[in-house]
């Protein structure tokens, strides 16, 4: 099968299937309220600056698709709504353009938002597998990019009938190329976490996407497409390391900048996840329908009631600037309090800042 027919499938497995991990563990999470907050909510400041790009507030659209017509639609739609509301971009694998350089026009969305931060996507397999800085630098200055991904997708790999199962050296592969790029190179995980073990050695890049269970699971997606040990893909659906321990673990891990994405839906699970040590947030299937539906208005006013409820998290947190988020005291409880305690964390960290 083609790289560019399964990003159809993809696209509409996840529009009519349910693909959702089964918890989300950011439920597991609340904040110790401030009665008397002693800031006025018009006067907050929700802007951050990543990757030196200003953002109206911590969200980025995460990578979603390319390599066929639809897909040109959804991302144009995203673009131009991420233009309108001042927040970033990630482009989908943009190996189907590699591979066919006549499908590099359903990822050059830089016409429809030109001021937003763009981020590149491609796949640590198929540096594995012998593309060099030279494929590197084509997706990002093809698209006029500000920077890119290398996403680390084994778990969806190995679910995949036709899977890319090549990682091998792929810690030297991604310091060769952070030497060898002239701009920002991060991780990004796919739905499974990255632990604070993975985290310690990837350092030298500029970041790291956690992109934890929680939401999305690309093995549930892969479910669906499986007729070959279907039960066994079935069985990995709630695999991974979840989205808030996820942040947590690398929090302590000397990582420049953590994004926290997977299974975050709300304005208030942005505040949750930068109050663990993230910077910023990425958000993915919730904007898909609308995105199909070239919804550029729905698009912007689902991502100005998300700022809105960033800021009033804010607010209820005494917080003038999103940084402060991450001295205020955070509630863990459930299953995510009980993994956290299993991997030694401190807890009074977390409860009296």
């Amino acid at each position: 099968m083609t790289t560019e027919r399964r990003k159809f499938e993809h696209i509409r497995i996840c529009l009519e299937e349910d693909v959702q991990s089964k918890y989300n563990y950011l439920e597991d999470l609340s904040f110790v309220h401030s009665a008397l907050p002693e800031i006025n909510f018009d006067e907050i400041d929700t802007g951050i600056k990543l990757f030196g790009k200003h953002l109206s507030f911590p969200l980025f659209i995460s990578a979603m698709t390319g390599g066929t017509d639809e897909a040109l639609k959804i991302n144009k739609s995203l673009a131009k709504a991420c233009q309108k509301t001042g927040i970033g971009m990630g482009l989908g694998s943009q190996r189907a353009m590699i591979e066919d350089n006549s499908l590099t026009y359903t990822y050059d969305i830089r016409k429809y938002a030109k001021d937003i931060l763009l981020i590149g996507n491609i796949g640590l397999p198929q540096f594995v597998k012998g593309y060099t800085e030279k494929e590197a630098i084509y997706a990002v200055e093809a698209v006029k990019a500000d920077m890119l991904a290398v996403h680390l997708n084994s778990l969806q790999e190995v679910s995949q009938p036709e899977g890319d199962l090549f990682f091998k050296d792929g810690i030297s592969i991604l310091r060769g190329l952070k030497e060898k790029l002239p701009f920002p190179l991060i991780a990004k995980e796919t739905g499974a976490g990255i632990s604070k073990e993975t985290a310690e050695k990837l350092t030298f890049l500029d970041g790291v996407d956690v992109a934890g269970l929680g939401g999305t699971s690309w093995s549930a997606v892969e479910y669906y497409r499986s007729s070959e040990y279907k039960e066994t893909v079935k069985r990995l659906w709630n695999w991974g390391i979840p989205t808030p321990l996820s942040i947590a673990e690398c929090r302590t891990s000397g990582v420049k900048i953590i994004i926290g994405s997977g299974g975050v839906r709300t304005g208030f699970d942005i505040a949750k996840c930068i109050a663990l040590g993230a910077q910023a947030c990425g958000i993915a299937l919730p904007f898909l329908k609308l995105a199909v539906e070239e919804n550029v208005d729905g698009l912007v006013q689902k991502i100005e009631t998300i700022k809105r409820e960033f800021k009033i998290a804010m607010f209820l947190n005494s917080c003038q600037s999103p940084s402060d988020l991450r001295n205020r005291p955070l509630f863990l409880t459930g299953d995510l309090a009980k993994l956290m305690h299993q991997r030694g964390m401190d807890f009074h960290y977390f409860n009296y800042r």
